[in-house]
């Protein structure tokens, strides 16, 4: 099972969820009703989007997470709404 492997001096996608989901916590606590902006690398922007979509961590290697991807995501009432994930339309003109 991928999702279980703890890569060298690393964690595993299992010890990665565990970790974002004390921050999302945190976040949805305290910025309720506000909008928040996360940056952060492919692994935990993948660990945070399972929790907001509510999949399983075997999902983890089914989700894509592109360089400068924007993910968007409304939280109202804990109430999630997917309105984009792994968007790089914005990269277009570069290239």
């Amino acid at each position: 099972m991928p999702h279980l492997v703890c890569f060298p001096k690393g964690e595993s996608p299992q010890d990665l969820v565990a970790r974002t989901s004390d921050a999302l916590r945190f976040l949805l606590d305290k910025y309720a009703q506000k909008t928040v902006v996360l940056v952060g690398h492919d692994s935990v922007n993948k660990a945070l989007l399972l929790q907001l979509i509510d999949q399983p961590l075997s999902a983890y290697w089914r989700l894509a997470q592109d360089l400068c991807a924007i993910n968007e995501i409304g939280v109202e009432d804990w109430t999630i709404r997917v309105f984009r994930i792994n968007e790089t339309y914005h990269l277009a003109s570069l290239s």
